[in-house]
């Protein structure tokens, strides 16, 4: 499937059906998907969140059936297609446009019908994935700001002063939407804002290097050192109590700005010829500001020597801030774009199959080792592992997550790589009684007791727990077999994977088997 998506609309379902979710770690994932943007790529993604989903082709005839919640693909007035969220409520359908909803008749929703529907299910609560963010920075700028208001509100100025505060705070937030590529923004606000007309568009202006000094500086750097060099200047004279000398120090710059701005719309008009909504508002507050200094705050604009120095030194500490966090924003950019290319390249199946099936096939004989899942399954993911391995922890999570999933679909074979011989009595009597556990009681005796296992990490409390009556002969028989084979192939360390024989590529880390799990089940050439 190639249809572009709506992402809003897989937000707005997921929110409706209770699902948590990192809406930056959701787009991150699905931006590094190989098929984005598409309605499989939406998919791949909820998997890789543990988020059951499935895309279903259903007939118009049959919305009847269909749940009181779901997405469907619908045809627009330019015979494009959409993913929409859709809600019954009674004889009614409601759907989801630009954030609004709108109702929709059932003769309407049956000429758009293209028959694809997509459907969420919550998952087990235990087995949802939860994301942990630090709430220090949060904390730590609130309390600044609650300071900083307290302060600047039981100052002795009048409150017309004391409102300057609200245009460098405005000034500030509209200079970051404008380098909203730089800090990473998303906003479908801000883009229809600076895409109202066909005559405008904000990054065509910001991102333009047709003069050649916009290599070193440009107009949305300048906006941003104004109004946070204003914000960092205004709490530094309030706290010396020198406000008046601020404001005169204020009009002289806000008049020396009045070149830029005339500049900047010249630049604008004559040479990008495209207006920036955004920097024609930055313009506005900075006259706003030349108006309300002259209107409201009567001081004259004689700088004491030192008022001067204090204010120099502020906008040059904003400068040199300012060039820090830029080359951090925009190292993170490129290292973020990197890492979505490379991971669209990790994640693509055919690169990744070709890369397994250039190792040499190992043989597996059907007679060792031990079988999960699907014994009938044309896909075998062989794991040879120890639990006494400082790695295997990880892998044994790994397969396990992918058994719970596709556990119809695939078959796991499992084995263990160990020396009797050079084993101690309490290590040995583990490696019986978990073999014995799978032979009498089955699969899940002997996954739960391994999980056990990896989580004590207790050999003689698990064995204390687990103990059962021993065939020592054939248990034994069981893993020297399994040891020998290992050592004829010359399998050394644990853990290794193998897929059909062939071993998975050192290049990819084994986390990424999930991500290619659905096309191996689905390669039925392989």
């Amino acid at each position: 499937m190639t249809e572009e998506i709506s992402f809003n609309n897989v937000f707005h379902y997921l929110e409706k059906e209770f699902i948590t979710f990192d809406k930056e770690e959701f787009l991150f994932q699905i931006q590094s998907h190989p098929n984005y943007p598409t309605v499989l790529s939406i998919s791949d993604t909820l998997t890789f969140f543990n988020i059951d989903n499935g895309a279903l082709r259903i007939d118009a005839s049959q919305i009847d059936l269909l749940p009181d919640q779901f997405m469907a693909l619908l045809k627009e007035a330019n015979n494009e297609t959409q993913l929409y969220f859709i809600q019954k409520e009674g004889d009614k359908y409601v759907t989801i446009k630009d954030k609004i909803p709108y109702e929709i008749d059932r003769q309407t929703l049956e000429s758009r019908w293209q028959d694809l529907i997509f459907l969420i299910e919550k998952p087990d609560l235990e087995s949802t994935p939860t994301i942990k963010k630090g709430k220090t920075l949060e904390v730590l700028s609130i309390t600044c700001l609650i300071l900083f208001l307290l302060l600047y509100f039981n100052s002795n100025q009048t409150i017309s002063t004391l409102l300057f505060l609200l245009f460098p705070s405005i000034g500030i937030l509209f200079s970051i939407a404008a380098l909203k590529d730089l800090f990473g923004t998303k906003s479908k606000l801000i883009n229809q804002f600076c895409n109202i007309t066909t005559s405008t568009n904000c990054t065509t202006v910001v991102s333009s290097t047709k003069w050649k000094i916009f290599d070193v500086v440009n107009f949305s750097d300048l906006s941003i050192l104004f109004f946070s060099s204003q914000l960092f200047g205004l709490v530094l004279f309030l706290l010396s109590g020198n406000f008046l000398e601020y404001f005169a120090i204020q009009k002289i710059l806000l008049i020396t700005s009045i070149p830029v701005i005339l500049l900047s719309l010249y630049y604008q008009k004559f040479v990008e010829k495209k207006w920036c909504p955004i920097c024609l508002v930055i313009a506005s507050i900075v006259i706003l500001e030349i108006g309300y200094l002259f209107l409201f705050v009567n001081t004259s604009i004689d700088v004491p020597i030192k008022s001067f120095f204090i204010y120099t030194y502020i906008i040059l500490a904003t400068i040199t801030l300012w060039m820090i966090l830029k080359k951090t924003l925009s190292k993170q950019k490129v290292l973020k774009e990197f890492q979505i290319h490379a991971n669209r390249l990790l994640r693509n199946y055919t690169v990744f199959k070709n890369t397994l099936v250039s190792t040499p096939k190992i043989e597996i004989p059907p007679s060792i080792g031990i079988i999960l899942g699907n014994r009938e399954s044309h896909l075998q993911i062989t794991i040879i592992t120890n639990p006494f391995c400082g790695h295997c922890k990880e892998v044994h999570e790994i397969v396990h997550s992918i058994l719970d999933k596709h556990g119809d679909q695939i078959q796991v074979k499992m084995l263990f790589k160990t020396a009797f011989e050079l084993d101690n009595e309490e290590t040995r009597r583990f490696f019986q009684i978990l073999m014995t556990l799978y032979l009498e009681h089955g699969e899940k005796a002997f996954t739960d007791a391994l999980n056990d296992f990896f989580e004590s990490k207790n050999v003689e409390s698990w064995n204390e727990t687990y103990q059962s009556s021993i065939q020592n002969e054939k248990v034994d028989h069981l893993y020297s077999e399994m040891n020998d084979w290992c050592i004829e192939n010359q399998i050394n360390y644990t853990p290794e994977l193998f897929i059909n024989g062939f071993r998975y590529p050192s290049e990819y880390e084994k986390e990424y088997l999930a991500f290619y799990i659905n096309d191996l089940i689905e390669d039925t050439n392989f």
